[in-house]
């Protein structure tokens, strides 16, 4: 249908003159019939993005999505006071009392920002709907407004044009209407109109379509997140469990804790740059040139998921008053296969019992890499391994080989160092 109409538009200046009065006559009508016609108003968009209009399915949802960011806001409020208090507690001495309340405090605001999350998926699933719904009325306003177009078109194609003229100009009002040559002009920009209008409903159709498919991937962005924040919700309860059962509560128990745990992270810091800088200057005395030929190769994730639970530096990560988190954590179920991030050195292979395990290889470029929390280990030290290669198990889950005193569930300890000192990771990673 709009290929006709279109068609007679690009065409017109080179149409003979009868022929083009019998189709702006057609037009003419179509003209005052869709002006007459209530229904070719689109609903247009407030700023927020909900459809005005009376369609009742259309208001309700809009007071739903209206509801749901009240609810929204509310919970965000509930989340910035938890937060306050979080921030208030860690400039204040680090005791029992103050380790414990501020995980408690953590607890509490992952709580609830499960509870944002759940209601940012209801958000959205109303986005959802509403977007199919004004999806739904643009097609229908497309479809009936082509049906209207369509039968004044085929009129054209099938009623002879002297029959057509005859009954258009059969009328006085119209047959004054038509003596007005000037008046051409006029019906071929009222013709123009309606298909622009018709143009815009559907660009606004593709729009929102486009609209459509954006929600739904934030949709599943969302649950994603969800299932994460259910799991930190867990770890952080594993934390203040782990802290509960290595100090019963006890203030010069934890004390000790503190400065064990503390100097055994000097300890590894020590040993992981100490033993790197021999083994270099080994190497390099024995004539080997293994880790400059491998110089530029890039790195590659050791795990399957790339879903970072713990930053580099992470503010939030909740032993970080003990000792600065130098590495980022990825999820992982204990067991997962961890596979060499670069071709290298295995400088160390370290299998502490039911202790902190690790692996740490040095690379080319200055480079060195630790895998913490392991739960087995596939390699020995004074060896090369190739990019991809299995070095070994993740763990972490608290109580099994390799995960140490404090972790707080299973993941995959992951450092960078250039030149010795910690970088983040994720600058280095694809």
């Amino acid at each position: 249908m709009e290929g006709l109409v279109f068609l007679w538009y690009n065409n017109r200046r080179n149409m003979p003159k009868k022929i083009k009065i019998k189709i702006i006559s057609l037009a003419s009508v179509l003209c005052l019939i869709l002006a007459s016609n209530p229904s070719f108003a689109v609903a247009e968009d407030t700023g927020d993005g909900v459809a005005t209009g009376k369609n009742p399915e259309v208001q309700d949802i809009a007071q739903q999505l209206k509801q749901q960011r009240e609810a929204i806001d509310e919970i965000q409020g509930k989340i910035d006071a938890y937060e306050s208090k979080i921030q208030s507690k860690r400039n204040e001495a680090l005791t029992i009392r103050n380790q414990l309340d501020s995980l408690s405090d953590d607890i509490e605001q992952t709580k609830w920002e499960l509870d944002l999350k759940k209601e940012q998926i209801k958000e959205v699933n109303l986005k959802i709907a509403e977007t199919e719904n004004r999806i739904n009325l643009k097609e229908q306003e497309i479809a009936s407004q082509k049906e209207k177009i369509s039968e004044f078109i085929r009129l054209l194609y099938q009623t002879g044009q002297k029959t057509t003229v005859e009954i258009l100009l059969a009328n006085d009002a119209f047959s004054e209407f038509f003596d007005q040559t000037q008046y051409l002009e006029t019906v071929e920009q009222d013709l123009s109109t309606i298909l622009k209008k018709l143009k815009a409903v559907k660009e606004k159709l593709d729009q929102e379509q486009k609209d459509l498919e954006s929600e739904r991937v934030e949709l599943n962005d969302l649950k994603d997140k969800l299932a994460g924040a259910q799991m930190g919700l867990e770890e952080k309860v594993t934390a203040k469990n782990v802290i509960l059962e290595a100090t019963q509560a006890d203030e010069e128990k934890f004390q000790t804790l503190l400065k064990q745990v503390r100097a055994e992270q000097a300890q590894i810091n020590s040993d992981i740059v100490t033993l790197e800088k021999q083994l270099r200057a080994k190497l390099e005395a024995s004539g080997d040139k293994t880790l400059s030929e491998l110089s530029g190769q890039g790195f590659i994730w050791p795990v399957p998921s790339h879903t970072v639970t713990a930053t580099f530096h992470d503010p939030d990560y909740p032993f970080r008053r003990y000792f600065e988190h130098p590495a980022i954590d990825i999820r992982s179920k204990q067991g997962t296969p961890i596979q060499a991030i670069g071709s290298g050195y295995v400088s160390r292979a370290v299998d502490s019992g039911l202790g902190y395990s690790y692996i740490s290889l040095i690379h080319a470029d200055g480079l060195s890499s630790v895998y913490g929390h392991v739960s087995c280990i596939l390699v020995q030290e004074d060896e090369y391994v190739v990019q991809g290669q299995v070095i070994g198990c993740s763990g972490a889950t608290p109580g099994t080989p390799g995960a140490g005193r404090l972790t707080t569930g299973p993941h995959l300890h992951l450092e960078v160092r250039l030149n010795g000192i910690p970088v983040n990771p994720l600058n280095y990673l694809p």
